[in-house]
């Protein structure tokens, strides 16, 4: 309820709807190790989104990582609805990605919350009590 008044009053709702494509920027590297085999591995530098506006042009925005893990929100290939801006077509929004920051805003909050009333409770027991060192 109140994303969908988000948007209303931000003006997404005028804006084009698309699919985008989630698409992830790799890295390939070669190592030698010391019996002198080669190691290839890719590792994963930059994720994206990929869509097609109206007038067929493409875009692309970056990701952002989530998490303390720096994970990408999506999986390679995901299709993500977003809205664009007609006259900006690099402007977009995405009620998923939206809702990911919501969430993890909240969780940090609940978290810090949490772990404040344990201590202030730690303390007020240890006084109530006349616990001391």
């Amino acid at each position: 309820m109140l994303i969908e008044i988000w948007e209303w009053l931000r003006g997404y709702r005028k804006w084009a709807q698309a699919e985008a494509q989630v698409k992830f920027l790799k890295e390939d590297h070669l190592l030698h190790d010391k019996s002198g085999k080669d190691l290839h591995y890719s590792s994963i530098t930059g994720g994206r989104l990929v869509w097609k506006s109206a007038s067929g042009e493409w875009h692309h925005a970056d990701l952002e990582r989530f998490g303390a893990d720096a994970k990408y929100p999506f999986a390679e290939g995901e299709t993500v609805t977003i809205r664009y801006n007609p006259a900006n077509p690099i402007q977009f929004y995405s009620r998923a990605l939206s809702e990911m920051k919501v969430r993890r805003f909240f969780a940090t909050a609940f978290t810090v919350i949490a772990v404040a009333a344990i201590s202030i409770g730690y303390v007020f027991v240890r006084e109530m009590f006349g616990c001391s060192r």
